[in-house]
C-alpha cells in the first residue's frame, strides 16, 4: 500500500470514519482494514513528507514474513542508500510531532500549507478558463490538482499541434491533453502534464483524457504566482476575437 501522502489529505471528510487514521485526517491504512496486516506493506517516503524527493529514502511496515523478503530484494533494486540521509530522517521523523511554525505539529503545517497553495493555483485555473475540483465535496490529497481544459483554451489550441505524430504520447499521437500541454510549454512557459498518461490506452483512444491536464502546487509562492501570470496571457489569448493559429500563419 503506497501511503507517502498520508499527511498530505488537504480535504478530508466532515466526519471522521471509524476506520481512519488516528493521526492523519482524512486518511486510512490499509493494513487496518480487517485482515490486511498479514496481507500488507505499508511504503512510505520522505521525498514527500519532508519535500525531499531526491533523497531515496523511505521505509516499509508490515509482518516479518513480507519485510524479509523485501530485505532479500533491496540490494539488487538500490545498492547502497546514503547513511547520512537515513540518519537525518531518523533524526527528522520524531522532531516532526513537535510543534512547528505556529502549528501542533510540522505534519500540521504541512497539511494547512498545501491546502494554502492549492488554492492559489485553483483560484489561477479558474480565473483563466479551467475548472478544478470542488474540495468541498470531492476529495483532495498529494500536490496535484487534476484541471478540465476550458472550451475557449481548448479552442485556442493550434489545429496543427492536435493528432500530430508523438512517439511519447500514447498510441503515438498527440490527443488535446498531451497537445495542450506541450503548446503551454513551449510557447507559455506554463508546464503541466497530460492526463492521458493514467488511463488505459483503450480509453485515452477514445478520448476519455483529451480534456484534462495535472498540474503540481508543491511550489514556491513566488513559481505559483508566475504560472498563474502565464495562464492570465493563455487566457487572454483564448477570449481575444483576433486570436489565430500562429503556427499556421506564415
Amino acid at each position: 500500500s503506497d501511503e507517502v501522502y498520508k499527511y498530505i489529505v488537504h480535504s478530508p471528510p466532515k466526519e471522521r470514519a471509524p476506520e481512519e487514521s488516528l493521526f492523519c485526517r482524512g486518511h486510512v491504512h490499509f493494513a487496518s482494514l480487517p485482515g490486511m496486516w498479514e496481507r500488507t506493506l505499508t511504503i512510505s517516503s520522505a521525498g514527500k513528507t519532508f519535500s525531499a524527493t531526491g533523497w531515496q529514502v523511505g521505509w516499509i511496515v508490515g509482518p516479518s514474513h513480507l519485510v524479509t523478503r523485501i530485505h532479500q530484494l533491496l540490494p539488487y533494486v538500490q545498492f547502497c542508500a546514503s547513511t547520512v540521509i537515513q540518519e537525518a530522517l531518523a533524526r527528522s521523523l520524531p522532531r516532526a510531532d513537535e510543534p512547528y511554525q505556529g502549528h501542533d505539529s510540522y505534519y500540521d503545517y504541512l497539511r494547512e500549507e498545501y491546502t494554502r497553495k492549492r488554492d492559489l493555483l485553483a483560484d489561477a485555473l479558474r480565473q483563466s478558463g479551467f475548472a478544478v475540483p470542488d474540495y468541498d465535496r470531492t476529495p483532495g490529497g498529494g500536490f496535484f490538482i487534476f484541471a478540465r481544459i476550458g472550451k475557449d483554451i481548448a479552442e485556442s489550441l493550434p489545429a496543427s499541434r492536435q493528432f500530430a505524430p508523438n512517439v511519447a504520447a500514447p498510441g503515438g499521437i498527440a490527443r488535446q491533453d498531451w497537445a495542450m500541454c506541450q503548446w503551454m510549454a513551449e510557447e507559455h512557459g506554463f508546464l503541466c502534464i497530460p492526463s492521458s498518461p493514467f488511463f488505459s490506452l483503450e480509453r485515452a483512444q477514445e478520448g476519455a483524457s483529451d480534456e484534462f491536464v495535472r498540474i503540481a502546487f508543491c511550489k514556491t509562492d513566488e513559481t505559483i504566482m508566475a504560472a498563474a501570470d502565464a495562464l492570465q496571457r493563455i487566457a487572454r489569448q483564448a477570449s481575444s476575437p483576433l486570436a489565430e493559429d500562429a503556427e499556421l500563419v506564415s
